[in-house]
């Protein structure tokens, strides 16, 4: 994009994109600054607040702790042996030098109000990283995650995830391990419609039982996404019970492709075309006198996900006219469209190989809008099935499509997105064709690519914003000739755009012309 301004020009280049982020102040406790030297920790953070001190807490019963030293910062020591001694608890995936402590006493609780707004028609996932077992914590002792919103003076909490201590989920204290909390499309009806989003973390060691107090949780890297509502995306409608067959060809939301012309149920058992998709319960391991089941899927999100047929045509597809088999007319549920400057990332959880399916069958992926009847792809990703890529029939794996961001000129414009899960085997070897996929946990999600816009000149310096997901670092290059390559191009900073909104002045004087550009860093 080139925007001339008389004796110079704005060369904005778009970086990769990345989730639908949301700016979370001193998201990996880097502030304050706390040092390198003893202790390594201190009592201290800066934009989340502290729980207040509550009346059964008497600091004499606890070695004389103040309250408020039961929650701070601590520095992130390196690996180290000397003769001092040795350090090996290094957090090897800490994103700064610095986290955040909180002991395991009930009500011990640090949160923050953050300037984002719970939006109609989005979802949110709060993301944390964190370590249990510290200092001797009980196995057994809970944490909980929650995104809130205030009334008046009360905190009401909307969705919440409890975290509990035990040697599986922590092996170790030097690793963060993340654990999230949703919540689902925001209605307009929702109380927290359109209120402040907060975040609170939380310990909760059993009240009753003090002997199971103590010992403390490492809290690092807390991230929030938003995300677009896709109605029905995990396949939990309608619920098909938990008996046997555990199947079943029905979904909510989700439309199913027409049956084509050359599909005779003669020819596939009976089965009509209806059966070749639908919602199954993922059965939970067991071993009793009917034997084993070991396909419970462990990252299946919810308790069911969707299968489809390995034949050609086969589809489940949903867009604001799509009619879901719990309504026999469009909802218009799915409301969202691509906006101009926006970047789309659609991620879906798969497994292939089931039923004995051909290796090299495929199942494509696409976002698409409709231009009258027809449905014109936007972007699509093929999926293989090999054994190396689905090496297991009990994880969902994660790919993706994307949609750079979304120009003026585009035909999709402002156009209604819509999502189709396509079965793709060889149309022309019918002895290919057969197995089935499962499919789980659609989600979608818009972005800010890496950007720069409002270019303007005051007192003869040029400024402009650079935009982008919060806590993006980049590069920003400039050249007085445009045809040289960008690898040559001069940097005049290296910035992190810690909210997603950084004007940039160049202080340069005495050019004619000047061509900018940003790239985004690792």
């Amino acid at each position: 994009m080139a925007v001339m301004l008389g004796v110079a020009a704005l060369l904005a280049m778009a970086g990769a994109s990345r989730a639908g982020d949301v700016y979370v102040p001193n998201f990996d406790f880097a502030s304050p600054d706390i040092g390198t030297n003893s202790p390594y920790a201190a009592p201290v953070l800066e934009d989340w607040q502290e729980s207040p001190q509550p009346s059964w807490y008497n600091p004499a019963y606890f070695g004389g702790s103040p309250w408020s030293y039961l929650v701070g910062t601590f520095y992130n020591l390196p690996n180290f042996t000397n003769n001092m001694g040795t350090n090996n608890s290094y957090i090897d995936n800490d994103p700064g030098d610095q986290a955040a402590f909180i002991f395991a006493l009930p009500q011990v609780a640090i949160f923050q109000d953050i300037g984002a707004t719970f939006n109609v028609g989005k979802t949110y996932t709060l993301t944390v990283g964190l370590i249990g077992g510290g200092g001797g914590m009980t196995n057994g002792s809970t944490f909980e995650l929650s995104l809130y919103y205030m009334d008046g003076t009360n905190m009401v909490i909307v969705e919440s995830t409890t975290v509990t201590n035990t040697p599986e989920n922590f092996p170790t204290e030097t690793h963060f391990v993340d654990f999230s909390v949703q919540v689902p499309g925001v209605q307009a009806t929702d109380p927290w419609a359109g209120q402040n989003i907060g975040i609170q973390l939380l310990a909760t060691p059993d009240f009753d039982n003090p002997a199971a107090w103590g010992g403390y949780w490492d809290v690092g890297n807390v991230r929030l996404t938003e995300g677009i509502y896709v109605p029905n995306y995990s396949f939990e409608l309608p619920n098909i019970g938990t008996n046997s067959p555990y199947a079943a060809p029905f979904f909510d939301s989700w439309e199913e492709s027409p049956q084509p012309s050359w599909y005779k149920p003669a020819y596939f058992g009976g089965s009509p075309w209806a059966y070749l998709f639908g919602t199954f319960y993922n059965l939970p391991n067991f071993t009793n006198s009917q034997g084993t089941n070991s396909t419970y899927i462990y990252n299946c999100d919810g308790v069911q996900a969707a299968f489809l047929f390995a034949l050609p045509q086969v589809a489940i597809f949903q867009d604001y006219d799509s009619i879901g088999e719990d309504t026999n007319v469009a909802t218009h549920a799915f409301d969202a469209t691509y906006e101009v400057g926006k970047a789309y990332t659609l991620t879906v959880g798969l497994i292939g190989g089931g039923g004995g399916m051909t290796n090299g069958s495929t199942l494509e992926l696409s976002l698409y809008y409709l231009d009258g009847a027809n449905m014109d792809t936007v972007a699509a990703t093929t999926v293989t099935f090999t054994p190396d890529t689905f090496p297991t029939d009990t994880e969902l794996v994660d790919f993706q499509v994307q949609v750079p961001a979304v120009q003026a000129t585009d035909p999709w414009a402002g156009q209604h997105i819509g999502i189709q899960l396509l079965a793709t085997p060889d149309f022309f070897n019918s002895s290919a064709w057969g197995g089935y996929w499962d499919a789980d946990n659609v989600r979608l999600v818009e972005t800010t690519p890496l950007n720069l816009v409002n270019p303007a000149i005051t007192n003869g310096l040029l400024q402009f914003t650079v935009q982008s997901e919060p806590n993006v670092v980049c590069q920003i290059l400039a050249t007085t000739n445009l045809s040289l390559p960008v690898t040559t191009w001069t940097s005049l900073a290296t910035l992190t755009n810690v909210t997603g909104s950084l004007p940039f002045v160049d202080t340069t004087t005495g050019l004619q012309h000047r061509f900018y550009t940003a790239q985004q860093l690792p």
